[in-house]
């Protein structure tokens, strides 16, 4: 290591002992860049890191679910008792991270008793009471920025003029007397996005800095397919019902009444930072039409002036117009779309909060193809308001009708709403009458579920119309059938659908195995299959990329731009000095 850091942020797998845990593969990251280990890291971390740095503090990002996935050699606790920083950060935004986030806290305080473990992310706000009754979490920061309270509290942990904690915003610490939790009001929600710096400039100097180029990488392939993502807003105008990050959830969970949005021009050079960079596809996350229809304009014109050749991928709350398609074309070389519309039955798709009609979406979809967009990803959930079996089988043949129509630059996806109900969206708070029964509600529910071995377990809730059981078995069903559906219109190969109904129907099975072994008294006999299930769910794992294939977009040039890379990288090292500097 060539600079010792100030603090550590570290990313957990979801489970922590996962490489030992038996757990049949399952369908919960399917449609995300990440595996079922949940490895990719918030992005919050690299704006974190750039803050940070940018007003004196060294950081470094490691990505210890990608480590752990890369090899059972690596040692973990051999790997942070080698580190001496002034604090430990650990990632709890996503819920699925209730057991490693913890398990992580407690073996950094282990390895390191005198070293503060902080914690923070969405998951974490929300559960911030809960997560101060273990001894070895020092702080809870809440809320989704938190920028500028961390960089209070680390000045405070190092003495560098920091400020007395009772007066830092968004922290939850324990009291000395008493030992019960301090709740600091989220009153720390920026509304605009003007603080933030280069996070992608950072990873990068940060993989030289601390010559951990496997640490910082954002999911486990990333270094072969580095997708990376734009950020254009903190905070959304919409109000989805399955979703923790709606504006109502927003609102009530994370105190934030306001959208917090990039503008044009710092979108724009985001872009033009990446394709500095690498050939990968650059997502764009959130509608750009939420803020307005000049807002969206502004955007594609300001980006257009120096148009990237790689894939940018904009993602639609609802249907656009057709300028907005057409605009995108002329500004853009390749671009692709993607948009959710949960369910083909409207009357369902108005349950999960979207008020569109399928007229519309196909108008959409039309234009979209029609001004030349590359691909077309369309997103169907399992798991919603009203949804009933025979409907996911509507959805799946709604989804042949598709293919057939506009041909293989359209791709249905279909999934389950799984593992967890947002604590805060409207579903959870309303479970009752709309329909749902919650199996979870404290962090502890949570944490002992991750540890199921068959998914179906895992699941936080059922509803009206559908048990666990239905959800698990219409999966299954819904992906069998939408894979023979893109097989016969050419949207995928013989190769491709024969591997992913293999994949399929050997998951079904082991599964079953999985049941009739748990049915099994205590004894020999059950710890043996139990032990032969293992070994075979983790050489199905090694399948499971299959039914990621159709998540890509074309890389366009070089994966990386090496020479690109280093000018960038000297050019904020300079940058960071001179902002260093200015604050001394």
């Amino acid at each position: 290591m060539f600079v010792k850091p100030d603090i550590v942020l570290l990313h957990p797998p979801s489970v922590y002992d996962f490489r030992d845990t038996l757990t049949v593969p399952s369908p919960i990251a399917d449609l995300i860049p990440s595996g079922p280990t949940f490895e990719m890291y918030p992005v919050g971390f690299s704006y974190l890191g750039d803050y940070l740095e940018r007003n004196g503090f060294d950081v470094m990002v490691v990505n210890l679910a990608a480590r752990m996935l890369e090899s059972r050699r690596f040692d973990v606790p051999k790997f942070l008792s080698g580190l001496r920083p002034a604090a430990f950060g650990v990632s709890f935004h996503w819920l699925p991270h209730a057991h490693g986030a913890v398990e992580v806290a407690r073996l950094c305080k282990r390895l390191h008793p005198d070293i503060p473990v902080v914690m923070g992310g969405y998951s974490a706000t929300i559960f911030r009471d809960e997560l101060m009754e273990f001894p070895e979490i020092d702080f809870v920061l809440g809320g989704d920025s938190t920028e500028e309270p961390l960089l209070m509290l680390m000045r405070s942990l190092t003495g560098k003029s920091g400020p007395p904690l009772d007066s830092i915003p968004n922290l939850t610490r324990r009291d000395p007397a008493s030992g019960l939790p301090i709740d600091s009001r989220l009153t720390y929600v920026p509304c605009d996005l003007d603080h933030l710096g280069d996070n992608y400039v950072y990873m990068l100097r940060s993989a030289l800095k601390y010559g951990d180029l496997r640490g910082l990488r954002a999911f486990r392939d990333w270094w072969s397919y580095p997708l990376t993502a734009v950020m254009t807003c903190r905070g959304c105008s919409r109000d989805c019902s399955f979703c923790g990050g709606s504006a109502s959830s927003m609102d009530s969970r994370f105190s934030r009444t306001c959208v917090a949005y990039a503008t044009p021009e710092r979108i724009a050079r985001d872009v033009e930072t990446v394709s500095g960079f690498t050939g990968a596809p650059i997502f764009v996350v959130g509608d750009l039409r939420q803020k307005g229809d000049g807002h969206a304009a502004a955007v594609l014109e300001r980006i257009g002036r120096r148009p990237p050749a790689n894939h940018v991928v904009l993602e639609l709350f609802e249907p656009a117009p057709r300028w907005f398609f057409e605009l995108a074309s002329r500004n853009l070389i390749n671009w692709d779309i993607e948009i959710s519309p949960e369910s083909h039955d409207v009357a369902v798709r108005r349950g999960a909060g979207k008020y569109y009609s399928n007229e519309a979406l196909e108008d959409s979809l039309g234009w979209a193809l029609e001004a030349g967009c590359g691909k077309v990803d369309v997103f169907f959930m399992i798991g919603l308001p009203g949804q009933t079996p025979e409907s996911v089988r509507d959805t799946v043949r709604y989804c042949a009708g598709l293919l057939e129509r506009y041909g293989t630059r359209v791709n249905p996806l279909i999934g389950p709403l799984a593992p967890f109900l947002d604590p805060g969206c409207a579903l959870y708070e309303n479970a009752e009458r709309l329909g749902y029964n919650l199996r979870f509600h404290t962090l502890a529910d949570y944490r002992k579920a991750l540890l199921e071995p068959h998914w179906r377990d895992m699941l936080s809730y059922e509803t009206r119309w559908m048990s666990r059981q239905d959800i698990v078995d219409s999966t299954y069903e819904s992906m069998l059938e939408l894979t023979r559906a893109k097989l016969a219109s050419g949207r995928i190969s013989v190769r491709l659908a024969r591997e992913t109904e293999m994949f399929v129907r050997d998951s079904v099975h082991l599964l079953e195995r999985l049941d009739g072994a748990m049915g099994r008294p205590d004894g020999p006999v059950r710890i043996g299959e139990l032990e032969t299930i293992r070994r075979d769910a983790d050489s199905l794992h090694e399948r499971s990329s299959v039914v990621k294939g159709e998540l890509t977009w074309p890389v366009v040039g070089s994966r990386f731009r090496f020479l690109n890379i280093m000018r960038l990288i000297i050019g904020s090292y300079r940058g960071v000095r001179r902002v260093r500097r200015d604050l001394e």
